[in-house]
């Protein structure tokens, strides 16, 4: 600003004195001044017209990087909630298993001790059937 002030008042003290070769040059310098600071205001004008959609821009990419992410997280979480679902089926599975071989165990256990109990018995009456038989017979021939 006091380039512009100093080059005004060059010009009117070389309109003062009627020097003509002062005053092309007063106003070349004042032309090319208002030029520059011309260039100047539109660059940044751009500058900031740029950088604005710029960072428009990336607001957009964020927002777009942030509803991602949540898909992500969404997705993720159904994939936690089916691996645990398929744990418990597992481990539902192995103790639907476990309970089974227990029965059958149980089962054959008490089949057999059935069984021993009813051959014992069994045996016994026919030992001492065995036994009976002899004497019967031998007090019968007697």
């Amino acid at each position: 600003m006091d380039t512009v002030v100093a080059e005004l008042v060059t010009f009117f003290q070389a309109l003062k004195g009627g020097s003509l070769f002062v005053l092309a040059f007063v106003l070349i310098g004042l032309a090319l001044t208002i030029a520059a600071v011309a260039y100047q205001v539109i660059a940044i004008r751009r500058f900031q017209t740029a950088s604005k959609a710029t960072q428009e821009n990336f607001e957009t990419i964020a927002a777009d990087l942030r509803k991602r992410a949540l898909e992500v997280k969404k997705q993720d979480e159904g994939l936690r909630k089916r691996e645990l679902e398929v744990k418990e089926r597992k481990q539902q599975q192995v103790l639907k298993r476990s309970q089974r071989a227990l029965k059958g165990s149980v089962s054959h256990t008490m089949l057999r001790s059935d069984f021993k109990g009813m051959t014992s018995v069994g045996r016994d009456s026919s030992k001492a059937d065995l036994q009976r038989k002899p004497d019967e017979g031998a007090e019968a021939t007697s």
